[in-house]
Order: structure tokens, then C-alpha cells, then sequence
């Protein structure tokens, strides 16, 4: 019993690190995250309380629907989580990877679809962006 809830809180405290508002200035936008439980709300939508969204000079508003996987060890503290657009039509598998306790980066993972504004019109996204913890 003892070591199933040292695990079961190692785990949250885990998920934890990847909780909080990250900011990204290639893209002028942020990410909103918590993946201990569904609990962040979106304004504007129909959905239920989601694990978060990314939000920016983006081609609209990505919403992290589920967590497929998570990685928390020593070498590596990692997230594969599929998001989808707010409009539902597209959909991505993105890796969250903590660099350190204020570096998060994200990566596309397969075919890349999400896309940014760059002058106006619709490009692919870096494959890799950056995003820094805000205080």
C-alpha cells in the first residue's frame, strides 16, 4: 500500500511540472497546461474542461484533448498528447518535452498540421517552438 501511494503521488507531482502558463514569442502566443486533470475551462466554447490549448498568431485555438503518454525519469520529463483544433477539423499528436523548470518545448509529432500567420497567411509551424514559463 505504502509504495503504491508513493507512486501514485510521485506521478501527480510529476504531472505537475507540467502545469502552468508557457509563452512562446515565435509565435506570440501561449499555452495553457495542466495535465494532473481536466480542469481548464475554454471561454467561448462548447467543450468540457480540457487539459489546456495553445493560443496565438496560430490558425486558431489548439485544445489538448488527451494525454497518450507521459515520461518522467531521470534523463527525460515528457508528454505526448494529441490536440485538435477548435473548429475539430484537424488534429496533431505534439510532444511537450521540460528542457528545465522554465523551458518547455513543443514538437509536431508525424505529419504536421498545425499552422502560424507569418505576413499574413498561413505557413507550417516550426516543427520544435520554444515556450518559457511565465511567472
Amino acid at each position: 500500500m505504502t509504495l503504491f501511494l508513493t507512486l501514485t503521488t510521485m506521478g501527480c507531482w510529476a504531472q505537475e511540472a507540467f502545469s502552468g502558463i508557457w509563452q512562446c514569442e515565435e509565435l506570440k502566443g501561449s499555452i495553457v497546461v495542466n495535465l494532473v486533470e481536466k480542469k481548464i475551462p475554454l471561454r467561448d466554447f462548447d467543450e468540457e474542461d480540457t487539459y489546456g490549448y495553445l493560443k496565438g498568431e496560430l490558425n486558431g485555438t489548439w485544445v489538448i484533448m488527451k494525454i497518450k503518454e507521459l515520461t518522467m525519469n531521470e534523463k527525460e520529463r515528457k508528454a505526448l498528447v494529441r490536440m485538435v483544433s477548435d473548429i475539430g477539423y484537424d488534429a496533431q499528436d505534439v510532444e511537450l518535452k521540460l528542457v528545465d523548470e522554465s523551458t518547455m518545448e513543443l514538437r509536431a509529432v508525424g505529419e504536421q498540421v498545425m499552422k502560424c500567420i507569418v505576413k499574413g497567411k498561413y505557413v507550417k509551424m516550426p516543427k520544435v517552438s520554444v515556450f518559457k514559463k511565465s511567472e
